[in-house]
């Protein structure tokens, strides 16, 4: 009975703490004289996505609708204040124009509490910029072009695979299907391996870590929100967001790839070479981050330890599949419900292919506009991150004046501008219209974010397109795409996952072979 008063007693005080260091918090919008919702304790704004209730792009929406006339306006993220911009000017300056100031990802200055945040996604600062600088040489047009070879190979074990999964039922669930080719292709273009992931139904650990960093669970979604809202409290009780059989595996595969390569850069020319040349040098070398603000040249190093080139592995890995798979699987749900849009971008595709002579070749990329508008209006609706994320790094005063302190987030909610009726007329229809050559031009380019924007503009963008025009095409080169029965015109989002993924990860489609498609089977050679 004691303990129990103890206990009692115990996380009494506790939530007491709690709730006055909150309270103490959530004055920073008044005193600033910003509009804002007055927060609850401890679960700021946020709280329908802190309970994963709903889908946090969806959460900001809401809360921008209560301001639909400011350019701005405060809310808490947990205790954290956060100002959720949506003028497209003042979004230019926070992501572009004064990025020096506002160039943090959220919790950032906890990036050496795992391996797997050590990498750029999760950077900061000049530790950020210089890992950008060395990495995006391996995202250059002509990289990519060379490697496409690679994605042609890996869209013909995709064909296969489809043809075999079509034989036990017409029906596919898209999203896992078209990860499995997803994968592969990362795997050969990034590590130079085959993860056979088409192949093997069972045991393939890259499907066995994949579903580890992407698990899908109430208790991941905890650890993310908290590891974002109550950084400090999250790792100073031991949570950890990623488990160590991920840095295992990733460090086991690099070492297995240089050891075959003899730890010399090989012709292939990929992810992998570029990180033994990191090895090689120890160091490697970019320019301050502080250059843009004092106009000086400096140059800063970062050691490169083993951490380092495993938690790079791991971005490449993670985002070179989940994000290109969930892309081409939204398109392929929105050209299901719309046949007659379908049929066109069917025709585009055989064209090209007869151009082409059934080869899958680079020009794809160029050569497919209307197919590439489907991907881009899929993207518009379904945005990888529904509210894009930035810590301010440096005291920063706004355009307008207002003066946000270091430390502040800042949130540009990216699924209520994608779906705000200025910028996107008739929001909620699917029209590949608005990206096609003499549209596309008028969209103010802060009003859409399918990759990002400024500097920190996703740097796998070139690959991603090659990978998501590649499915596509392998697709409707063949079939008619269908809502299977009992499919729900409109997804529902997952609310434990800061990504816009659908409910249960389930999109599934009615496949039906259409006419004369013997004439547009991929060559082989």
């Amino acid at each position: 009975m004691n303990g129990l008063i103890v206990l009692a007693s115990l996380l009494f005080v506790i939530f007491s703490l709690i709730y006055y260091i909150s309270s103490k918090k959530l004055s920073y919008w008044r005193k600033k004289n910003v509009p804002h919702v007055d927060p609850l304790p401890i679960l700021g704004n946020y709280g329908d996505y802190i309970l994963q209730k709903e889908y946090p792009g969806k959460v900001v929406q809401k809360l921008c609708h209560k301001f639909k006339n400011e350019p701005y306006f405060g809310a808490y993220f947990g205790t954290l204040p956060v100002l959720v911009v949506k003028d497209p000017e003042i979004i230019k300056h926070v992501l572009t124009k004064d990025f020096y100031y506002v160039s943090g990802r959220e919790s950032s200055h906890y990036y050496d509490q795992e391996v797997m945040t050590q990498n750029m996604f999760f950077g900061s600062g000049d530790r950020w910029k210089v890992l950008r600088q060395n990495l995006t040489p391996l995202f250059s047009s002509l990289k990519m072009k060379n490697m496409f070879y690679l994605i042609e190979q890996c869209t013909i074990g995709f064909e296969d695979m489809l043809n075999k999964e079509l034989k036990m039922s017409n029906v596919v669930e898209v999203r896992s299907a078209v990860a499995k080719y997803t994968m592969d292709s990362i795997c050969s273009c990034a590590f130079g391996v085959e993860a056979h992931t088409m192949t093997e139904k069972e045991n393939n650990p890259f499907q066995f870590m994949a579903n580890e960093i992407f698990e899908s669970s109430k208790y991941r979604g905890f650890k993310i929100i908290c590891r974002a809202a109550w950084p400090s409290i999250f790792y100073g009780l031991g949570f950890k967001l990623f488990p160590k059989t991920i840095d295992r595996f990733f460090s086991n595969l690099l070492t297995g790839v240089f050891e075959s390569r003899n730890y010399k850069p090989s012709p292939r020319n990929d992810f992998v070479d570029l990180l033994l040349n990191f090895k090689t040098e120890d160091y490697i070398v970019g320019d301050s981050l502080s250059n843009v603000k004092t106009g000086e040249e400096k140059k800063v190093k970062l050691k490169v330890s083993d951490e380092v080139l495993i938690a790079q592995s791991v971005m490449f890995f993670s985002a070179g599949f989940e994000t290109s798979a969930t892309t081409t699987s939204f398109t392929l749900f929105e050209l299901a419900k719309h046949p007659e849009l379908q049929e066109r971008a069917a025709a585009e595709v055989d064209e090209f292919l007869r151009r082409h002579n059934n080869r899958l070749v680079y020009d794809c990329v160029t050569e497919l506009p209307y197919l590439e508008a489907c991907m881009y209006e899929a993207l518009r609706m379904y945005p990888v991150i529904g509210n894009l994320t930035r810590e301010v790094m440096d005291d920063y005063v706004l355009p307008t004046g207002l003066k946000l302190d270091a430390g502040v987030r800042v949130h540009i909610p990216v699924y209520d501008m994608h779906y705000n009726p200025e910028y996107f007329p008739e929001p909620k229809m699917y029209n590949p219209e608005r990206f096609m050559p003499g549209n596309k031009e008028h969209i103010n380019p802060n009003t859409f974010f399918a990759f990002g924007s400024g500097p920190r503009l996703c740097i796998g963008m070139r690959f991603a397109k090659m990978q998501v025009l590649s499915g596509l095409i392998t697709f409707l080169k063949k079939y008619k795409v269908e809502l299977a029965d009992g499919m729900s015109r409109e997804l529902e989002f997952d609310p434990k996952t800061f990504l816009t993924q659908p409910l249960d990860n389930c999109i599934a489609l009615k496949l039906t072979e259409r006419e004369g498609w013997q004439q547009r089977n991929y060559l082989r050679t």
